[in-house]
């Protein structure tokens, strides 16, 4: 968020860090529950479950906040392994939260892992690690974004992973 407020607002990085946590403020209390689960996604993980998939996690959102969101929209029973970024910007880059999803988990094979994601930062961090990735454009980035980022794969709908890609 901070590189974020920086990028977008022209912050400095004081000031990005005094936004954040006004925004933490906003979001511990009220913001976090006031998310939407895209359609479709239940019945993706639990699709991907019933395939014994490994479902992992790996979000940009601090880990205490992705559990609690989780869990309050029913989710988080489908994940295997949930890693999110730090509160203190220890981890926080979208490489540092994949690297530590990855050595949660017991022999990785990265050849075998898919990063799905819908901003540029997800396809980035999976290139790092030699992982393909599936853009998804019911989020928040755009068809451009994603390519230009060198998706390896890019949706419109939940459903259409299983087709395309898994």
């Amino acid at each position: 968020l901070v590189d974020s407020f920086m990028k977008y607002y022209g912050m400095t990085h004081e000031e990005g860090r005094t936004a954040v946590d006004w925004f933490r403020e906003y979001f511990r209390d009220r913001g976090i529950f006031e998310n939407e689960v895209y359609p479709g996604i239940p019945e993706l993980l639990q699709s991907l479950k019933k395939m014994g998939k490994i479902v992992v996690l790996a979000t940009s959102k601090p880990e205490k906040f992705a559990v609690e969101i989780l869990r309050h929209f029913g989710l988080y029973d489908y994940f295997d392994i949930i890693v999110g970024a730090s509160m203190d910007e220890s981890r926080n880059k979208k490489a540092d939260v994949i690297a530590y999803a990855i050595s949660q988990m017991k022999k990785p094979d990265l050849s075998r892992m898919i990063m799905i994601g819908d901003r540029e930062h997800d396809v980035l961090g999976a290139k790092q690690f030699g992982i393909d990735s599936i853009g998804v454009l019911y989020g928040y980035g755009s068809e451009e974004e994603l390519r230009t980022a060198g998706a390896d794969h890019v949706v419109w709908e939940p459903s259409e992973i299983l087709t395309c890609c898994i």
